[in-house]
Formats: structure tokens, sequence, C-alpha cells
């Protein structure tokens, strides 16, 4: 399976929405290299916008950071194409699906995240098992060993949660990267990154922390954004396209907007609606 990344951004008006943390968001931001014009190019004849793409590198894998919110390699930009039917707001999943269930899922985090983060965790595992499906997801032990690029992680996750630190930049704030969708074996992806960026200065509370987790989670276990064909939640007008894993309609799921659904391409929704509701337990 090809290695696609999905993420979660904020769109907001900082100045309104962060008054305590006006100092840091004035913080020069991180200067990052932008993308070729032929790689801007392929992007754009994709639907996505062209204006703002950098090169990026996510756990050791170079690629594109695309609208401030969606990783691709080269190759992944390669194979893109602009989908014929550009449809409304609604549920959709990857073709690979978490299979084997029911199914316990193992959820570890890095030690090195503070308490909220844990709690968080803990509060998003309560919020999936809460619901009637047949995947459960149970916390498990992380230690860490060596430093740096030499960083081992020592666990039986099966969803492994690390950090990247990145600060905001014209508005928007990326603060999870989903490191893809489930496998052709039916397991699902290995883990997503939290911004300790975000987490560090801006203060969001432990439920903001838990619906960015729940997003996530729900990119490794196989669910696209519900606005992947036009990223209204982000205020643009953009098609995400299939991106080489799918993007199929889940049946029972609205066909207007879906504004507080927890898989919106920006938020975070902090629980589950009951659209969001049927198409878990439809997958699941």
């Amino acid at each position: 399976m090809k290695r696609v990344f999905a993420t979660l951004c904020l769109l907001a008006a900082f100045s309104l929405v962060f008054t305590a943390c006006q100092e840091s968001i004035e913080e020069a931001p991180v200067e990052l290299e932008e993308a070729s014009q032929a790689i801007k190019d392929q992007l754009a004849e994709a639907g996505y916008n062209p204006e703002d793409v950098f090169k990026w590198n996510y756990n050791g894998v170079d690629g594109y950071l695309v609208e401030y919110d969606i990783f691709f390699t080269e190759a992944e930009i390669s194979d893109l194409k602009l989908d014929d039917k550009v449809p409304n707001t609604e549920h959709y999943r990857t073709t690979n699906l978490v299979t084997g269930t029911p199914r316990t899922i193992k959820v570890g985090i890095d030690p090195a995240f503070g308490s909220s983060a844990v709690t968080a965790l803990n509060n998003t595992i309560a919020m999936y098992n809460a619901e009637n499906i047949n995947l459960t997801f149970q916390l498990t032990s992380v230690t860490v060993s060596g430093k740096g690029k030499k960083k081992t992680y020592n666990t039986d996750a099966d969803i492994l949660i690390t950090a990247f630190r990145e600060r905001p930049r014209r508005g928007f704030i990326t603060l999870g990267i989903a490191a893809g969708f489930p496998t052709n074996g039916g397991d699902p992806a290995d883990g997503f990154g939290l911004n300790t960026y975000w987490i560090d200065n801006l203060g969001p509370s432990v439920e903001e922390i838990k619906g960015v987790m729940a997003h996530e989670i729900g990119h490794t276990i196989g669910f696209r954004h519900t606005d992947y064909a036009t990223r209204v939640s982000c205020g643009s007008n953009t098609n995400e396209g299939s991106a080489g894993v799918g993007a199929i309609y889940i049946p029972g799921t609205p066909t207007g907007s879906d504004a507080s659904s927890w898989m919106q391409a920006c938020g975070p929704a902090t629980t589950f609606n009951g659209n969001d509701v049927t198409a878990l337990e439809f997958l699941y």
C-alpha cells in the first residue's frame, strides 16, 4: 500500500480565538522551501490549491505539504487524478479497512507528551469504546531508547502517537498528521503525529486534543474527510481526490453538509454526531 498521509488542520482567526497566546502566534514561522512549478502544476491539475505547497519531511519520509493540511510524496502526486464527480459532503471510507473483527487495537503514546495528551488519549479510547462497533481500543505502554534520529520506540502498539513541531503559517496550523490508512493486510495505519507547538503554546483543552486524536484514529481505520471533495470546512473549494486509497461513500450518511462530523477536514469536533455513529456502525 502507498504511504499516504492525511492531516487535520485548524483554520482560525488567531487574534480572536487565541488571544492569550498572541505573543507566541506572532513568532516568525519556520522557513519552508517551496515546491517546484512542475509539482504545483500537477497538484493544480488534480484540483488542489497550488499556491501553498512546501517540501516537507514526516517521520523520515520526504514529500510535500499541500494546503497546510495534506502530505503527499512525489510519487503520490504523480498518481493524483481529479475525480469526475464532485459529491456533496458525505462520509467516505478507503478501499482497505481493518479486518479480523472483532478486534482489539492497542494505542500507545510517546512518553514525552504531558498529562493533558495522556488524559485526552484515555478519553478518546473511551469515546470509541462507547460505540457499538467490533473494534475495541486499549491503551498500551511505550518506552523510548536513544535520542534524535536514533530514537527507538519499544511498544506493542498497533497505533503509535508521536510528536512533531510546527508553528502557524498564514492563519493555519496543522494539529495532527495520520500515517496513512489501513494496510492491504487489514491492519490499521501505524500511528499519527501530534503538533507539540499547538499543545505547548496555544493551550488547547483536553477535549480539543481528544477531538484531534479521534479524527486521526478515524483515518488509521479507514475514514476519509467527509468534505474531501470540497474541503469546505477549511474555507476552500478543492478536491483531495481518491489519493490512490479510495473514497467510497458510506450508505446511510447525509448527502448535505455535516459540519459537526469528527471527520471534517478542519475542526476539530470533539464528539461523534449521529451520522458519525451511523458510519462507524456500518463499517465495523
